[in-house]
């Protein structure tokens, strides 16, 4: 009797207390194979031939052509996005990209949906589709992917034994039509906007060294005094850029408009304008003279910066920086110093860290909003003459990541002074590099 009462007993605790885990699903260990953390859940879920191959050609701990999956969930969830699996349901992965510097945006999101999970036997094959959402709405993606994962066990694990990616446009499906126009709408007027911003902010620089706005696109895009030119996209020149025509129009010494208007009649892209106060509106009507008469502010002037004190960088945002590249110490000066009794030179090269410790003002670059919501960074480098005053005299672009960033980059750095840099006990002109840092904040 006491035997059968602990056999009974021994029965109870190992039904209550000792079951073992149930067995893991193809599902499972499809999301383990490619968002594990553990350091064999790629190879885990291989087939023994395939594990054999792969080790084969790689060195230990190096990659192979799996790992790169992985890899890529790994530098995600380092850069910040969230991840969520679930083990049923529709959804099988949800995975947020928060953008702390866009207030009020919400955060992109990433869904792997199942369409189909199919179990056979030892077989399962688990059928997934990609959609992305922006700001709260599905995006249209070009191509609509599917992919197929055929598991089988071996070993009483769950190996990944197959995948295959079919792909599929939806030509003539209006819904997908209308995701695509509205995708290039948007691209199209947020570009306008940037656009319009820039010839604003030529017309600023223009007016400063001319005493009046430029009444014309083509002046806008002439030779600046001491080089260079006021408006740099010649496109924008020419007026025709990015679906739209820009005219400026109603100007006089003190006063200017530009307006933008679509290209195409009819494709219900807004109409967009701005004067010299800096605030650009936009119609629905896809009209200038509506624009011009009762558009809806769509961005406010950027504000002029006080000539006695650059901007302070408000926490958290985005701060551009003068980056001097590292290298050994020198005097600076690339030409060679001339010998006594000849005559000086009136222009030398000067190393970008010699010209930086001689800046006696200072103003940041503001980050410009457009380039913020496209997420552009980058360094922008310009070739710079810094006058005998150490004022700066000419510059040009030489290279950039956007044209947003260059104007913002060439607008600070024009304001820019220095102690005039002496030769021989002479001031002398001097050609320099300067290179900005526009980097958005983690």
């Amino acid at each position: 009797m006491r035997q059968c009462l602990a056999l009974v007993i021994t029965l109870l605790a190992s039904s209550l207390f000792g079951q073992s885990a149930a067995p893991q699903t193809a599902r499972q260990a499809l999301i383990e194979m490619f968002f594990g953390q553990a350091p064999n859940h790629m190879e885990k879920h291989l087939p023994e031939v395939t594990r054999h191959s792969l080790n084969k050609l790689s060195s230990p701990g190096g990659e192979n052509y799996l790992s790169e999956f992985s890899a890529i969930a790994t530098q995600a969830r380092a850069g910040g996005t969230n991840f969520q699996s679930f083990d049923t349901g529709p959804t099988l992965l949800l995975a947020e990209e928060p953008h702390p510097d866009l207030n009020g945006t919400e955060p992109d999101k990433i869904e792997i949906s199942v369409e189909r999970d199919d179990l056979v036997g030892d077989e399962d094959q688990i059928e997934l589709a990609l959609h992305l959402s922006r700001n709260g709405k599905e995006q249209s993606l070009p191509v609509i992917p599917r992919f197929t994962f055929i598991m089988q066990t071996e070993a009483n694990v769950w190996r990944l034994n197959e995948i295959s990616v079919t792909v599929r446009v939806p030509l003539a499906d209006p819904n997908f039509l209308k995701s695509m126009e509205d995708s290039q709408r948007a691209r199209n007027e947020q570009r306008t906007i940037m656009w319009i911003q820039q010839v604003n902010m030529a017309q600023k620089r223009y007016s400063a060294m001319q005493g009046h706005f430029a009444c014309s696109l083509s002046v806008l895009g002439g030779q600046a005094r001491g080089g260079g030119a006021y408006l740099y996209d010649p496109e924008l020149v020419k007026g025709s850029k990015d679906g739209y025509v820009y005219v400026i129009s109603g100007c006089d010494p003190s006063h200017y408009k530009i307006v933008a208007e679509p290209a195409v009649a009819n494709s219900e892209q807004r109409a967009f304008c701005s004067d010299e106060d800096g605030d650009i509106r936009a119609s629905s009507d896809g009209k200038a003279t509506t624009c011009l008469s009762s558009g809806e502010v769509v961005q406010k002037a950027i504000p002029d910066r006080l000539p006695s004190t650059p901007p302070a960088v408000a926490p958290g945002t985005a701060e551009p920086t003068v980056v001097v590249p590292p290298g050994k110490p020198s005097s600076g000066v690339v030409e060679p110093t001339p010998v006594p009794g000849k005559k000086l030179p009136q222009r030398v090269r000067v190393s970008q860290g010699v010209i930086q410790r001689l800046k006696t003002y200072d103003v940041v670059p503001q980050y410009p909003a457009e380039a913020k919501q496209a997420h552009i960074q980058g360094l922008v480098t310009l070739s710079a003459v810094i006058g005998k005053d150490g004022t700066v005299q000419d510059l040009k672009v030489v290279n950039s990541p956007s044209p947003s960033l260059s104007y913002a980059a060439v607008d600070a750095v024009q304001q820019w002074k220095y102690r005039p840099f002496m030769l021989n006990g002479s001031p002398v002109e001097v050609d320099t590099l300067i290179t900005v840092n526009f980097t958005l904040s983690p």
